[in-house]
């Protein structure tokens, strides 16, 4: 550096010494002392030397006004000087255009405040009438299923899931089995409303059979598409795909008990008109609290989780503290998917009652009893006389009596049902049946001789118009201390005809597990469930019609196969 600035000091020097040599008068020269430089010049070329040099001729003699070191210093200085001033200058700018942006954003958040304060009561009034005033919700089902013996019975989780008969060990998919959107509306604090739609698996009902008759003996063969008019057809591409129906939509009117008779303990009850849960399966869903790997009793054996009709519903509260919860209506008599075909209308009632008191709607001790009465869907008048199976006008029933005692940690439940013509082969082989159940004759051969089509007219017989169900269930959980994992169980056994003496069709199943609680939203369990025909296997002897009983028909192996599988379940609620 400092060779650097001596450099640029004798070239400044030069250039003031060219420029300005006529303001140079030679002096005799001075001693060394005195610091006198002694000057050459070359005429030729006009450069200034300090020494002698060829061709030069003596300029004269400059006195500077220090010594060479003096003069670096001071060019030094001045270097320094300078690069410091114009710091400072930049420094001073930036500072003055941090200044000036600072005034600037002052300015704008005051323009901002305005405006805001200008449009506040507009963005009230629009929060109030409809953030507040709407709700979207989503829930997921999905899993995977590995189905280590398949067998006929009745779906798991939801009418969505179907699996192949006997013989079909091994299988297994994935599956989405239940997606909702859930849709809530308070206009006002009189008036809500909730319409919810529903995914599901589609399925084509309308297959053909075209009957051939061979040496064997008499065959079916089912057609992919539905046969239209005389000579055309329409093929079904429908049969997998997830479709959407309407699962909820009601309307509650809340303040009745409030505004009308202002009755304390009852201010939370409502009356509800539409397609809304049923008042036994959607509470118990919840107390049991793990609907998404199972079906609970009744909802397993027939009963619809929604119904369409009009109901009163609510706690009973003293001081908060509820002492009771019910919830009674009128229905259809068809399920909320299937079509009303008839002039009566059918009852439900539930009522829990928790003696001690419970500061929630599932907690401490309680006890719940659930009636239903009502008849078949398709039931007229003009078959008032008609004695048969389940599709006439006897009557059906169902009954349930609960125990059951949620704590902070753990829940138990254990539970008695009954039921009058409430069990039919469409329930018994919603997961999965002959193919007899659905009009196609199963051929000779396959699993025994003549096929399964004695054996399903067997199951018609037994689950006749007069016959009477039964049925014992545990259901519970435990939360794993310290961790996020919860043991879970269910364990039903149903006897769908306790008026015959000795009924193949009696069965049990399970739902063991464990489930990882990830997070509020997310969910996802381990479990193994099982329907199981406990009856020893023999062979069944049953008259097919009044006016028979000395001509029976004989049917060996009548007790079904069992269903056993592993799952992995995942349950996204927001």
């Amino acid at each position: 550096m400092r060779r650097t600035i001596r450099m640029v000091a004798l070239s400044m020097l030069g250039a003031a010494l060219t420029l300005g040599a006529v303001a140079i008068t030679p002096i005799p020269a001075r001693s060394a002392d005195a610091g006198a430089i002694t000057l050459y010049t070359d005429p030729a070329s006009g450069q200034v030397y300090t020494k002698r040099c060829k061709h030069c001729v003596k300029l004269g003699e400059y006195i500077p006004a220090g010594s060479t070191e003096e003069i670096e210093q001071k060019v030094e200085r001045r270097v320094t000087q300078q690069t410091q001033q114009q710091l400072d200058q930049e420094r001073a700018a930036m500072q003055a255009d941090e200044a000036a942006k600072q005034a600037q954003q002052q300015q704008w958040n005051a323009e901002m405040a305005k405006q805001v304060s200008e449009i506040q009561p507009f963005a009230r009034e629009f929060g109030d009438r409809w953030f507040k005033k709407i709700s979207i919700g989503t829930l997921v089902y999905a899993y995977y299923g590995f189905w280590s013996h398949t067998g006929f019975g009745p779906q798991f989780m939801d009418a969505n899931q179907q699996w192949p008969g006997p013989g079909n060990d091994t299988f297994n998919e994935f599956a989405l089995n239940r997606t909702y959107i859930d849709l809530k509306f308070t206009p006002v604090d009189d008036v809500s409303m909730r319409v919810t739609p529903d995914m599901y698996a589609m399925v084509n009902t309308g297959t053909t059979c075209t009957a051939k008759t061979t040496a064997a003996g008499t065959t079916c063969t089912a057609s992919s598409g539905d046969k239209v008019g005389v000579n055309t057809g329409w093929a079904q591409t429908d049969d997998g795909n997830l479709g959407l129906r309407l699962k909820y939509a009601y309307m509650d009117y809340n303040t009745f008990f409030q505004k009308i008779l202002n009755v304390p303990a009852m201010h939370d009850d409502r009356f509800t008109f539409g397609q809304q849960p049923n008042p036994l399966v959607d509470w118990e869903e919840n107390l049991w609290g793990f609907r998404y790997t199972a079906l609970t009793p009744w909802n397993y054996a027939s009963i619809s989780s929604a119904q369409v009709g009009a109901a009163m519903k609510g706690p009973i509260k003293v001081n908060e503290i509820q002492y009771a919860d019910y919830d009674v209506g009128v229905y259809d008599d068809a399920s909320f998917h299937a079509l009303e075909q008839t002039s009566t209308k059918q009852v439900m009632g539930r009522v829990t009652v928790n003696p001690f008191g419970a500061h929630s709607r599932y907690d401490s001790l309680g006890l719940t009893g659930f009636y239903d009465f009502g008849y078949s869907q398709k039931c007229t008048p003009d078959d008032n006389s008609v004695v048969g199976n389940n599709t006439t006008c006897g009557h059906l029933a169902r009954a349930a009596a609960l125990a059951h005692y949620t704590a902070e940690h753990w829940g138990l439940i254990g539970e008695w049902d009954y039921g009058h013509n409430a069990f039919s082969t469409s329930n018994l082989f919603s997961g999965s049946g002959p193919s007899d159940a659905i009009g196609i004759t199963s051929p000779k051969g396959l699993y025994g001789d003549p096929g399964f089509s004695p054996w399903y007219k067997m199951t018609g017989t037994i689950l006749n118009s007069q016959a009477v169900q039964m049925g014992w269930d545990f259901l519970g959980h435990y939360d794993i201390p310290h961790t996020p994992f919860t043991a879970f169980g269910l364990f039903q056994q149903f006897l769908p005809n306790t008026r015959v003496g000795h009924d193949p069709l009696d069965f049990e199943r399970y739902d063991l597990g464990v489930q990882w609680l990830i997070n509020k939203y997310l969910r996802v369990s381990f479990d193994t469930q099982a329907i199981q025909y406990y009856q020893k296997q023999f062979t069944y002897a049953e008259p097919f019609g009044p006016g028979v009983a000395k001509k029976q028909t004989l049917v060996p192996d009548a007790v079904p196969w069992d269903t056993h599988a592993f799952f992995v379940h995942l349950e996204f609620r927001y």
